[in-house]
């Protein structure tokens, strides 16, 4: 069972929910809200002063830099091109190489006008035990991180013309860094891919199906406004040795869920986190509940989240990060930040809020992602 505390930090509120924590540490697992600066400044000073902030609470929490696995920036087009380049030089200059698994994706908007908003994952304690894989000079960042038995995979993006090369390419790349470890596709535990709106797809590509077959893990399909470089979709994924002999993917009856080969929550066997899909107000028969309402979607979708945790057999206060994805600018952010106030008061969840072009359907403005810890 896994102790929870919890740090405040100095870094500013923006993109996490009002009242979360900065990090939530659960046993060895720490879990960052989304982390943004503490004072406006665009891009380039945002990003040097929110990774300031976020290394020293790091470091009066006891946990080091090389204690994180991955690293996730937000961030929002910036008038004056720094874009993606700034993020991974600053990533580069903060952590030693080589580094976490890293993102960098570029959102519609971000909650009190940010330029960027950072999340993290850490294992308190886990740089002697982890090992990486495939580093990046300019960003200090790996491929892949293996720590006591799990397996974080950057972003990946590929070339191709079509979706279905770009998905062979990057599915292939995953492989690659899975294989390092001794894993496979089956061990795949949890992914979410990104994607420029006119790449999202009502039917799968071959090669999307097959990799996704192997292991029916947990999944979030997230249009945003680029991917970095000229691709047009990424992958993230989290894998856990030998989930493939034994985990339980628990499916909600969805149709959707079966076209697509994932399932709305996922936990191996022996150990203590379950992971949740991206999960909407959809239920059986697609029928979507509260519509255009984004806080009527936000406490729908709770339902869901809540419901694929505790039929895992564990409880909803286990319940350590959300991330919610929301449609409709900075108005509408504001709406999904005091529902999820409301709906997880007194939690002490780690949240991030993200503002996106458009979801699965026009009338779908909200879709949470979630990560559970026994405590």
């Amino acid at each position: 069972m896994a102790t929870r505390t919890v740090v405040q930090g100095d870094v500013r509120s923006a993109g996490k929910v009002g009242g979360a924590p900065a990090l939530v540490i659960a046993g060895e697992r720490v879990f960052s809200s989304g982390l943004a600066s503490d004072r406006p400044g665009g891009l380039e000073s945002e990003t040097h002063r929110v990774f300031q902030l976020t290394l020293s609470m790091l470091r009066d929490a006891g946990i080091s830099p090389g204690d994180v696995v991955r690293t996730r920036a937000w961030y929002v087009d910036d008038p004056a091109g720094a874009g993606e380049e700034v993020i991974r030089e600053t990533h580069g200059v903060v952590f030693d190489h080589p580094g976490p698994a890293f993102s960098a994706i570029r959102a519609t908007c971000l909650p009190e006008g940010a330029a960027i908003v950072i999340e993290l994952e850490a294992v308190r304690g886990g740089a002697d035990r982890t090992r990486r894989f495939r580093s990046d000079e300019v960003s200090s960042s790996s491929l892949a991180v293996f720590c006591d038995g799990e397996l974080w995979v950057s972003g990946v993006t590929g070339p191709g013309k079509t979706a279905g090369e770009q998905v062979g390419n990057i599915t292939r790349t995953v492989g690659e860094a899975l294989s390092e470890f001794g894993m496979s596709a089956a061990d795949v535990v949890a992914t979410r891919h990104f994607m420029k709106p006119e790449a999202q797809f009502s039917s799968p590509p071959e090669e999307w199906a097959a990799f996704m077959s192997q292991a029916i893990p947990t999944s979030a399909g997230i249009a945003v406004e680029s991917v970095g470089g000229t691709g047009t979709f990424m992958l993230e994924c989290e894998a856990v040795q030998d989930a493939s002999q034994g985990r339980n993917n628990l499916r909600s009856g969805r149709s959707y869920e079966v076209d697509h080969n994932y399932c709305r929550s996922v936990r191996v066997r022996g150990r203590d986190v379950t992971y949740v899909a991206g999960s909407t107000s959809l239920v059986v028969g697609e029928v979507v509940r509260s519509e255009f309402d984004v806080a009527g979607q936000v406490a729908d979708t709770l339902e869901t989240v809540r419901w694929a945790i505790e039929r895992q057999g564990m409880a909803w206060g286990d319940l350590v990060k959300t991330r919610t994805y929301v449609v409709g600018g900075p108005e509408k952010m504001a709406e999904a930040i005091s529902a999820l106030d409301e709906q997880l008061a007194g939690m002490d969840v780690a949240s991030a809020v993200i503002g996106v072009p458009t979801l699965s359907r026009p009338e779908v403005v909200v879709e949470i992602e979630a990560t559970a810890v026994s405590a």
